[in-house]
């Protein structure tokens, strides 16, 4: 099935891959929309799994998944719960609303279970093993995946890890934690301050520097409105900040023993990058590469600072999947 609704003259580079799949499954009440793409005529090297971050949408990713493809790498992605073409949570499904974030993380284990692992063997080849690529609020999800499932991926990238939350930069975590525990509860389903619809709000935070890549997001929402998502809820906030907490724990970090590779991009508006490189410094096999000409969004940044965090990663994917075969855990 091929995605009905293509942005007018969208360059092929961000277009659906040749051999592009959307499937959907459902899971506790739930309908999840997921797609995959594999290397034309070739056993892949290894299976990429993409988590997106807040409010995005797997046709965003296109890119990043024809760059797997001819890296040899097959990318799979789903969309969480709340976005893109998976189930909304509230009537009003431009509210990106969210219970707890326990509950994406095991939707994404069923996901990987069901779906991806049953894909993932070769005749020849046995297992094809995996690596994880995550960002903000995808990168969050997936350091708690990682430590409740340390047996599955190989090695795991993430952008701008969404640790800790800039708007309470300045505020004492605990104190955080209170007010939007307090606000989830009163007015959990209300968009948080001047947060609107996507059409109201879409273009007030700057998220990349890159001309084209900067306008990918909206040309899709703009063509598909059932992709657009607007801002956050407090319910979402309080969840989101109840996880970053958890990730801050002196003893979350001991607990990730998966080799990791963090990129931070300096012009951030979004996460607290001094929790995040506080936190990061405690993970063992842990590297943290500074993009300081990087705003948000380091995949659909400028070619130098784009491509320099995927070729890292390809070489943390050749380090611990291509060149160490005998190594690789079971799955």
């Amino acid at each position: 099935m091929s995605t009905d609704l293509t942005p007018p003259d969208l360059e092929t580079r961000f277009q659906e891959p040749e051999g592009w799949r959307w499937h959907n499954f459902k899971h506790k009440g739930r309908e999840f929309r997921f797609g995959t793409s594999s290397p034309k005529d070739n056993v892949p090297d290894a299976i990429v799994v993409c988590l997106q971050g807040v409010r995005e949408f797997s046709e965003k990713y296109f890119e990043t998944a024809r760059w797997c493809n001819a890296n040899n790498i097959t990318f799979w992605t789903f969309d969480w719960a709340g976005q893109g073409k998976s189930t909304r949570y509230l009537s009003n499904p431009q509210k990106r609303h969210g219970g707890n974030f326990a509950q994406d993380v095991e939707d994404l284990h069923y996901f990987i279970m069901e779906y991806i692992k049953h894909a993932s063997v070769h005749t020849d080849k046995g297992r094809i093993p995996m690596a994880m690529l995550a960002h903000s609020m995808g990168a969050n999800l997936g350091m708690r995946y990682l430590q409740q499932y340390p047996d599955t991926f190989e090695c795991a990238a993430f952008s701008a890890p969404m640790i800790g939350l800039k708007v309470f930069e300045k505020t004492p975590q605990s104190i955080a934690q209170m007010a939007t525990t307090l606000c989830g509860l009163c007015v959990g389903q209300s968009y948080i301050p001047r947060g609107d619809d996507w059409g109201k709000q879409k273009k007030h935070a700057r998220l990349s520097a890159d001309p084209i890549r900067k306008l990918i997001h909206n040309q899709w929402c703009d063509t598909d409105p059932a992709l657009q998502c607007g801002e956050v809820t407090f319910g979402w906030l309080s969840a989101a900040q109840k996880s970053c907490r958890i990730i801050q724990q002196e003893s979350f970090a001991s607990q990730i023993q998966t080799p990791c590779l963090f990129g931070i991009p300096e012009n951030e508006d979004l996460v607290d990058n001094i929790i995040a490189k506080k936190i990061i410094g405690n993970i063992d096999n842990a590297q943290t590469i500074d993009y300081p000409d990087s705003f948000h969004e380091i995949l659909m940044e400028t070619d130098e600072v784009r491509d320099d965090f995927l070729n890292k990663f390809y070489n943390l994917i050749k380090e611990n999947i291509i060149d160490r075969p005998e190594t690789l855990k079971p799955f």
